[in-house]
């Protein structure tokens, strides 16, 4: 994929809605994907011909009970259309519905009301089988002892128990794992506080490895398969969306197996080079991530912690977002607000490689990091003055933002438009 010169009118995305970038401007559309004909059918078949692993209906032959983990609020997943092909599966192997537990993985996200349980789990499953939580700080926790490499394996006590564990997830780049899904429901979605401050401490995801869209050689991604083997996974469903939500692929399987088939396929069709470096970046966030700033920020680090920045030094960075739920009400966006309204950037950024920072505090981290060499706007109705605390500039809307960045001295700013920020990877070419 590649940056186009924008002809007409660019747009970015903006929760559920769409935000027009006037040209000129340089613009990241999202790739286009053919989705199947019948994402049933396309599940059916992908059950069937599971990928390094038996098949489910055959995994839970041998299984008294299981478990399946899914994401939480913080990122979509179609789960009324995997969760009861797999539970008729394990229906088929011997498991009845009062022995499967769907556990929503919350790390140390907060915690679900009984609707939005509902919702992620889709009516037929909430219907057939049991919906809990499992949040890192709240849920009963089982110790699992530690990896090879001294992570603590420190797991959702319900999950520990069962007999057959089972993620669903959706691949999409992730910062710190390459990519989202594969085995990160169960080893961070469904871990325990010691698991998740472990492996996420900044001197750890500052290590060499450890970025967007790389998987071999990652050592977070690998500490994750270590925590992960302690526990009884065995089964992943995985699920690629296009910028609508809509699947156009999925894959069955053993978690790590599925991961990597869906990362060699589509890891290409989201990572665009650029000779060019822009003097501004309007990144688009969609649906659920633009809801509050811990979230909307990973556009932010998408662009600014790329191994090499498409923004210029001391370009401005811009985000479309109203940010209806602030800086986000979980325990670890709490604290990230706190952490980064604590101390200028590179101030935060040294007390995270002396030591932990709590909670949600390595997003703290790697916003400091992009706030040392860039600067970041928020264009919407986010308070200003949350914004202002966390060294960020406010602007009403795009255009304020763009009409403050043309009013600066020299040239007239290069202006790129990434239509959705967290499924487009855009670096500088090499």
């Amino acid at each position: 994929m590649s940056v186009r010169r924008a002809t007409d009118a660019a747009w970015i995305a903006s929760g559920e809605r769409r935000v027009t970038v006037p040209a000129p401007c340089d613009w990241a559309p999202p790739p286009t994907f053919q989705p199947p004909a019948d994402a049933t059918a396309a599940l059916r078949t992908a059950l069937h011909a599971p990928r390094g692993s038996a098949s489910l209906r055959e995994l839970a032959a041998s299984a008294r009970s299981a478990a399946i983990a899914i994401p939480d609020l913080s990122r979509a997943c179609p789960n009324d259309l995997i969760l009861p092909a797999l539970l008729d599966q394990l229906n088929a192997g011997g498991i009845p519905d009062a022995r499967i537990l769907v556990l929503i993985g919350c790390g140390l996200h907060r915690t679900t009301t009984e609707q939005e349980k509902r919702r992620l789990a889709g009516t037929q499953a909430w219907q057939r089988v049991r919906v809990a939580d499992a949040q890192g700080s709240e849920s009963p926790l089982a110790d699992l002892g530690n990896t090879p490499d001294g992570c603590p394996v420190v797991m959702n006590a319900e999950l520990a128990a069962a007999d057959l564990a089972i993620t669903v997830g959706v691949l999409e780049p992730h910062l710190y794992a390459g990519y989202s899904g594969g085995v990160k429901g169960i080893a961070i979605g469904c871990g325990g506080e010691p698991t998740i401050l472990w492996t996420h401490r900044p001197a750890f995801i500052s290590r060499a490895g450890v970025e967007l869209c790389r998987l071999e050689g990652n050592p977070f991604q690998h500490t994750l398969r270590e925590v992960a083997r302690r526990t009884r996974l065995a089964f992943g469903v995985m699920a690629v969306l296009d910028s609508d939500g809509t699947p156009v692929d999925v894959a069955a399987g053993d978690p790590t197996a599925v991961q990597e088939h869906l990362a060699a396929r589509f890891g290409p069709l989201w990572l665009c080079e650029t000779p060019t470096l822009y003097d501004v970046v309007v990144a688009g966030t969609k649906a659920p991530k633009h809801e509050n700033l811990y979230q909307a920020s990973r556009a932010a680090t998408y662009v600014g912690l790329a191994s090499r920045p498409a923004l210029a030094d001391g370009g401005l960075l811009l985000l479309c977002t109203d940010l209806p739920n602030g800086a986000g009400d979980g325990p670890g966006e709490i604290n990230f607000a706190r952490v980064l309204a604590s101390a200028n950037p590179d101030t935060v950024i040294r007390r995270g490689l002396e030591g932990p920072l709590g909670p949600g505090g390595q997003r703290a981290f790697v916003v400091a990091n992009v706030l040392r060499r860039f600067r970041v706007g928020v264009c919407g109705s986010a308070d200003p003055g949350l914004l202002r605390t966390l060294g960020m500039a406010s602007y009403r809307s795009l255009a304020e933002g763009l009409a403050d960045a043309r009013t600066r001295p020299g040239h007239a700013p290069r202006i790129l438009a990434i239509a959705d920020a967290l499924t487009t990877v855009v670096r500088a070419a090499g």
